[in-house]
């Protein structure tokens, strides 16, 4: 046990100020490891709290936001009880993620498929390009998490089904 936390202080140091409390509260409230949390958020902003994704403008109205890059969809953002104005404060975007990826853990179990589906609702997609969007996204999730803390990850034709074991 003491040594998920060392992992997750080194994983935190990084983080500028107060925000870096906020992935632990995060975690905690929304039951979703915080090394996983932040390793959705290198691979979703950079770890940049101000990044705002406008590419897919034109076509949903829409832009994500923040460390987490959440959408900007107003059904969403009422369903969640936030504004999109909101979403620019870091600690807010963390526990706006947690609580994302723990809808999806409800969902798909805890499993990298749910990881996927924290990226990629593939509201328009087939089953099978959906199934192959979101294990490249839970690929690239699985490359920053494994930097900083020991987990099973995404492996071959099974990827989809593989377990979230996790310190935290």
């Amino acid at each position: 046990m003491r040594t998920s936390y060392r992992c997750l202080a080194v994983l935190l140091l990084p983080l500028p100020g107060l925000a870096a409390a906020c992935w632990e509260e995060a975690a905690r409230q929304h039951a979703v490891p915080a090394t996983l949390l932040y390793a959705i958020a290198q691979a979703e902003s950079a770890l940049n709290p101000q990044a705002v994704n406008r590419s897919h403008y034109p076509v949903t109205k829409t832009i994500d936001i923040g460390y987490m890059q959440v959408n900007s969809n107003a059904a969403v953002l009422k369903n969640l009880g936030i504004t999109e104005q909101q979403l620019f404060d870091p600690c807010t975007n963390i526990h706006t993620g947690a609580r994302i990826l723990a809808e999806k853990f409800a969902r798909y179990g805890r499993s990298w498929e749910a990881v996927g589906a924290f990226n990629a609702s593939c509201v328009t997609m087939a089953a099978g390009d959906c199934s192959k969007v979101r294990m490249r996204y839970a690929w690239r999730v699985y490359r920053f998490l494994v930097r900083h803390a020991p987990a099973t990850g995404p492996r071959g034709r099974e990827a989809s089904q593989t377990r979230i074991h996790l310190p935290g």
